[in-house]
C-alpha cells in the first residue's frame, strides 16, 4: 500500500499543482489531507488526481458546507477527524494540537495518526504506530514545501 499524506496547502495554487505533477508520479493509492485547505478553488485543484481523497478540516478552512459539497461529489471524505483504510488497518486524520484530543487519537488502536497545523514535519515511531505531519504544501512559514509518502509500514518525508 502507497499513499500520500500532506497538509497546509493554504490556498498556494501553483504549490497545489507542483504537489499534484509530483503526485501523479507516485503511483499512489489515496491521498490523506490534514486540513487548512482554505477555499473552494483550492480543493476543486485535486480533481485532475482522479484518487480518493480524506480531507481534515482545518482551522483556517473557509466555506466549510460548500467544501463539503465538493468534496462529497468527487467521492472523498472530509470532516473534523476523518478515518481511512490502510488494508487491515486503519488511520486517522486531524488538523489541530488540541492535547486532550491528540493524546486520545495516540492512544487509540490506529496504525496511522496524521496531524497538521504545525507545518513541521514529523515522523514519530511508536510501538505499533506511527504519529506524522507532513508538514505544509504551501511554504509559506518554514519556506519549505513537503509531503509524506507511506508505504508498505514505512513513512518519509519528501520535498519538492
Amino acid at each position: 500500500m502507497r499513499f500520500a499524506i500532506i497538509s497546509d496547502t493554504h490556498d498556494n495554487v501553483p504549490a497545489i499543482r507542483d504537489l499534484i505533477d509530483r503526485l501523479k508520479t507516485e503511483r499512489i493509492e489515496f491521498v490523506v489531507h490534514a486540513g487548512d485547505i482554505i477555499s473552494p478553488f483550492a480543493i476543486r485543484e485535486f480533481k485532475t488526481l482522479n484518487v480518493k481523497i480524506y480531507f481534515a478540516f482545518g482551522n483556517n478552512d473557509g466555506d466549510r458546507r460548500l467544501l463539503t459539497k465538493i468534496a462529497e461529489e468527487n467521492g472523498w471524505e472530509i470532516g473534523d477527524i476523518v478515518i481511512f483504510p490502510m488494508g487491515e488497518d486503519k488511520g486517522v486524520v486531524y488538523h489541530g494540537t488540541d492535547k486532550r484530543i491528540v493524546e486520545v487519537l495516540r492512544n487509540s488502536n490506529y496504525r496511522l495518526v496524521v496531524l497538521g497545523h504545525t507545518h513541521e514535519p514529523l515522523i514519530e515511531k511508536l510501538e505499533d504506530k506511527f504519529i506524522v505531519n507532513p508538514g505544509e504544501v504551501c511554504g509559506y512559514l518554514t519556506g519549505n514545501r513537503t509531503y509524506a509518502i507511506f508505504e508498505d509500514g514505512d513513512v518519509s518525508i519528501v520535498e519538492f
